[in-house]
């Protein structure tokens, strides 16, 4: 049997596992990325006293009426910050709702 053929019947993927509100996300039509960044606290003396991780999410969807949204979210973990900016997703999708209900109301 070749190679290729026995490659065949396994679905691969590469990376890391993406994390359930991630996935979510994704589904739901944002295009998300991730960064990372380490802050420095240094005391007087110059010697390094504490490092404070900081994960940055962020999400755009362009939509078909109120054009591209985008939302954040930081967090000390990976977890964290997918879960808060999953909620930022939903919250933004809130408003672009009450805001096309909103211009649906005609005045008297």
């Amino acid at each position: 049997m070749a190679r290729t053929e026995r490659l065949g019947r396994f679905h691969r993927r590469h990376g890391a596992p993406l994390g359930f509100d991630r996935t979510e996300l994704e589904a739901e039509g944002w295009r998300t990325t991730l960064d990372y960044r380490e802050n420095h606290v240094r005391g007087r003396d110059g010697r390094l006293t504490q490092l404070r991780v900081v994960w940055r999410a962020e999400a755009e969807r362009d939509g078909p009426v109120d054009g591209p949204t985008v939302v954040s979210a930081t967090a000390p973990t990976i977890e964290k910050v997918w879960s808060r900016l999953r909620t930022a997703a939903d919250l933004a999708d809130l408003r672009a709702d009450d805001r096309r209900d909103a211009a649906r109301v005609v005045t008297a």
